[in-house]
Formats: C-alpha cells, structure tokens, sequence
C-alpha cells in the first residue's frame, strides 16, 4: 500500500467511480464499448474517464456476473458488441446510486474542511 501516494488514492476512486458510471451508462440505453467510453468523456469532459483498459475488464466482469448481456450487431463488414443491463444489473446500478447518493455529502463535507 502506497497510502501516502495520491495516485495510489485516485487509482481506488476511478476504479469504484468507472464501474458505477458504466452501470449508469447502460441503465440509461444499451450501448458498444467504445460508445460508452465516448459518452463518459464527455459526462466527465474528461474526469475520471475510464480507459479502454478499464471499460472492456469492467464490461467483461458485467456480463459474467449476469448484471449484463451482449447483444451483436453488425455494422457493415463489422460487429459490435451491445451492452445491455439485465434486471440484476438495473439492481445493482440503483444500489450503487443509493450508496453514493449516501456518501457523497460526506465526501463534500471532507473536501470543504480540507486539512485545517
């Protein structure tokens, strides 16, 4: 553990963030793996925008776990997976909204009393 290290603390944070994002994302319509990339640069106007990296791992955990289905779809001479939430997935994401919605006040209260 690198405690004192603020990347080692934005690494925890992106990781929770990116996997609520793309729940809210799906939960909202289904979508390809680069749409939701796309669509979380421009929610976060590049924030804690996940990374290819990150999303398709996210993605994979998702489907195996039944909170979402693949869909193909093919686009030309091209296939595209399409993302969708199941209802174990629309739980989960309005879980996660209840958890956050409970602890970003905290977080707000934390970040205004800073340090001193």
């Amino acid at each position: 553990m690198r405690l004192e290290d603020q990347d080692y603390w934005k690494s925890l944070i992106n990781m929770s963030f990116s996997k609520f994002l793309i729940l809210r994302t799906l939960y909202k319509s289904s979508i390809h793996g680069y749409a939701v990339l796309k669509e979380l640069r421009e929610f976060t106007k590049g924030c804690c925008t996940p990374t290819y990296g990150t999303i398709y791992p996210i993605l994979k955990e998702l489907v195996k776990g039944g909170y979402a289905s693949i869909n193909v779809e093919t686009v030309g001479k091209r296939e595209r997976k399409i993302y969708k939430l199941t209802s174990k997935g629309e739980k989960a994401y309005e879980a996660a909204l209840g958890a956050w919605q409970e602890v970003v006040p905290y977080l707000i209260k934390v970040i205004k009393e800073g340090c001193c």
